[in-house]
C-alpha cells in the first residue's frame, strides 16, 4: 500500500539543481510538453532526488532545494515541466518577507499548488504570509490574513 512505503525526502542547493535542469533540458521545458516529455521529466527529477537524498535507502518522492536568499522550495517527482520552467525566477527573486520581518527561525516555503508557486511564512507580528508567484510581473502578490496564527 502507498501508505506504507516511506518517503525519503532529498535535499540541495537549488542553483546547481537548476543548473542540472538547465543542461539536460534546455529551453524546452518552456515550450508545449508532451505525455512523453512529461515522463522523461519524471524519470529525471527522481533521479537528482536519489542522487541526493537525505536517507541511503527508500523511495525518493519530495525534493527540497534551498535558494541563495534562505527559502525552502518543496517539490515532488512530479512537479509539472510548466513549474520548473518558473522556478528560476522564483529562486532569483528576493524572499517575499524579509529576513528581519519573519518570526525567528520561521523561513519562506515555496510549493507548488494549484497551478501556481506558492510561498508561505509567518510575519514577526504572529501574522502569516502567503503570496502567490506572479510570473508576468516577476514577483510575489501577498494574500492578507486578518487574525495571527501565533500571539506574543
Amino acid at each position: 500500500m502507498a501508505s506504507d512505503v516511506a518517503l525519503i525526502a532529498a535535499t540541495m542547493a537549488a542553483t546547481p539543481f537548476l543548473q542540472a535542469v538547465a543542461t539536460h533540458f534546455g529551453n524546452r521545458l518552456a515550450g508545449a510538453v508532451d505525455a512523453g516529455a512529461r515522463e522523461v521529466l519524471r524519470r529525471f527529477l527522481r533521479r537528482q532526488a536519489e542522487e541526493h537524498r537525505d536517507e541511503p535507502t527508500g523511495f525518493v518522492h519530495v525534493i527540497h532545494l534551498r535558494t541563495e536568499h534562505g527559502s525552502q522550495i518543496e517539490m515532488t517527482v512530479n512537479t509539472p515541466p510548466e513549474a520548473l520552467a518558473l522556478l528560476p525566477a522564483v529562486c532569483d527573486a528576493d524572499d517575499p518577507v524579509s529576513e528581519a520581518d519573519r518570526r525567528p527561525q520561521v523561513p519562506v516555503v515555496i510549493r507548488w499548488r494549484d497551478d501556481r508557486w506558492q510561498a508561505t511564512t509567518v510575519r514577526a507580528s504572529g501574522y502569516m504570509a502567503a503570496f502567490d508567484w506572479d510570473a508576468e510581473a516577476g514577483e510575489w502578490r501577498e494574500h492578507h490574513f486578518r487574525r495571527p496564527i501565533f500571539r506574543g
